[in-house]
Order: structure tokens, then sequence, then C-alpha cells
């Protein structure tokens, strides 16, 4: 089980990570676009080619935002405390990547190996900023994991064909197989004592699946580590406080709620 756990958490990291938001695999139907939350959607969308030699921050910046749907607001301010100004040179030449990809790059070579820069993505709507600053903001979302959770059922108390009694009584004359008595021995319902057990192995499932976001995303943020944010599991459910770069890195955007 801890395999499966660890197998699922790494593919949705490996989708989207806590400064970059990274979509699902390309679909070109359609349908499967026009179902896809407009967050998402937008972030995936392909750009043929940038191409950038010692470019301002801000005219690259500019470039993003006249050609793609998404509105980019860049806190400047923030920037500035750290030392970027809007003349930062930037050089990237890359094809046929996403907007989350680029978006990525770019912040990767503007903030440089001392300073991580990262993005809020809602509806049409992206800002840009430091990690410290968004990690800043809390937002409580609820994530459903029951596919993370899936135990194959032991069934312990399977019926067991009675071969010997049905030899016995089932040709001697007394009509059909063993004179109308049951061949069959055992229950086929769970007892409830298997019930418990069950529920004992799901909650432990779930705490364990805790245990590992709580380690491996954004470790900082939680109240266990000295941060702010929590997670409490309900049924199959796990209601999670934290920032803006945790909920990217568990769900690869955060989508705009009435």
């Amino acid at each position: 089980m801890k395999a499966l756990l660890t197998a699922g958490l790494v593919l949705t990291f490996t989708v989207s990570t806590a400064i970059g938001q990274i979509g699902p695999a390309d679909d070109s139907s359609a349908a499967t676009r026009a179902r896809m939350p407009s967050t998402l959607r937008y972030l995936n969308e392909r750009i043929d080619e940038v191409d950038f030699e010692e470019a301002s921050l801000d005219q690259v910046i500019e470039f993003l935002d006249g050609l793609t749907e998404m509105q980019i607001v860049v806190r400047w301010q923030r920037l500035e405390d750290y030392g970027i100004e809007r003349d930062k040179q930037i050089t990237l030449n890359v094809r046929n990547l996403r907007l989350s990809q680029v978006l990525y790059m770019i912040m990767s070579e503007a903030g440089g190996p001392d300073l991580r820069l990262a993005y809020r993505a809602s509806g049409n709507l992206l800002i840009i900023s430091t990690e410290e600053d968004l990690g800043k903001e809390m937002v409580v979302r609820v994530y459903d994991v029951s596919d993370l959770l899936v135990r194959a059922p032991r069934f312990t108390n399977a019926p067991q064909l009675d071969l010997a009694g049905a030899g016995g009584q089932g040709m001697g004359g007394t009509g059909g197989m063993g004179g109308g008595q049951n061949i069959f021995g055992g229950q086929g319902q769970s007892s409830q004592q298997e019930d418990e057990e069950r529920d004992r192995d799901e909650n432990a499932d779930i705490d364990e699946l805790i245990q590992l976001i709580v380690q491996t995303v954004e470790p900082d943020s939680w109240v266990d580590n000295g941060g702010l944010g929590t997670i409490q599991a309900f049924r199959n459910l796990l209601v999670v406080r934290n920032n803006f770069l945790v909920h990217q890195a568990l769900g690869g955007y955060v989508e705009e709620t009435d």
C-alpha cells in the first residue's frame, strides 16, 4: 500500500512543482479542453517560440501578457525589495512549451540561485512575486483521495465447495445435487471483526498519506514543522489549509470558487 500511495503522490508532484504549475499531458480533444478548469487550460496554452536575448524582465512579462489569454500582474515592489529590477536581463530561447513551463524558466533566471520566485494562478489572473510573499496567503481546499486508499478485499470467509458431501448425496437418487442440501460451506458476508480491521487499515493508510505530504510538500509550511499549515482527514477527504504554493503542488492549480 505504501508503494501505491508513494506512486500516486510522485505522479502528482511530477505534474506540478511548488514554484511552477505543469498541467497534465496534452489532449487535442475539444471536449476534454472544454471540461478542463479555466486556470489549468490557460496554463496549458502552447507557445510556439520564445526568443529573448538580454531582454528586460518587464519586456518579457509584457510579451507574455499580450501573447496569452491570462492577465499577468507582477508585484514589482516585492521583487525590487530583493534587488530584482524591471530591467533585469533575461535570455531564453525555447520552442513549443506550455505557458507554465515558460514561466518557470523565466522565474528561475530572474530569481537566480538565491531567490525563488513563484506565481499564483486563478482563473485568467496570474500574479508573480517571491515565494515568501505568496507563501503567506492561506487557502482551505478539500481533496478527495479515495483513489489512493483503495484496497483489494480479503475474502477470508468466502464460500467453500464441499465436493465430498455433494458426491455422497447428490447422486443417490434423492434428487438434485445433494438432495437440496447446500454444498457450499462458510458465509459470504464480512464479519464485524473484518469490517473493523478494514476501517483500521484505511485509517492507517490515510495517516501515512498525511505524513508523506507533510514530509515532502513544502515541509516548513506545516504546523508540525513550525509553520501555519494544517491537514486533517475526514473519511476519504483531506482538508488542507496552507498557502498557494502547497495547493499548487497538490493539485496543479487553484481555481477560484464563488
